[in-house]
């Protein structure tokens, strides 16, 4: 009778060690949770200035800089200026031939 109650006694024992074990784990993977969320949470904040920082530098950067309507009339303007400029040098060229042919007939 007296093995038995020592036995069950172990066995009390035992469940109250695994018990406490549990709780030990429990505690050490909420340390570590905690630990990582603080962490996230700085890289969060970190981030967070980061853009803010960049906005601020958009904001400021825009003020001197065209739109996207202003770019594509500059775009095209540049474009039709560029073919009246080839086709006046085309003229000129033209123009430059004929005068040294005139002069080549004239001596």
């Amino acid at each position: 009778l007296e093995l038995r109650i020592s036995f069950v006694t172990m066995t009390d024992s035992d469940q109250k060690m695994q018990d406490l074990q549990t709780r030990v784990k429990a505690l050490e993977i909420g340390a570590a949770h905690d630990a990582t969320k603080e962490a996230v949470q700085k890289a969060q904040a970190d981030m967070l200035a980061k853009m803010r920082e960049i906005r601020e530098s958009m904001k400021a950067g825009a003020a001197g800089t065209a739109s996207t309507k202003e770019l594509d009339a500059l775009k095209t303007e540049n474009k039709r200026l560029q073919e009246q400029n080839a086709k006046q040098a085309y003229r000129i060229q033209h123009l430059v031939g004929t005068v040294e042919k005139l002069l080549a007939e004239a001596k």
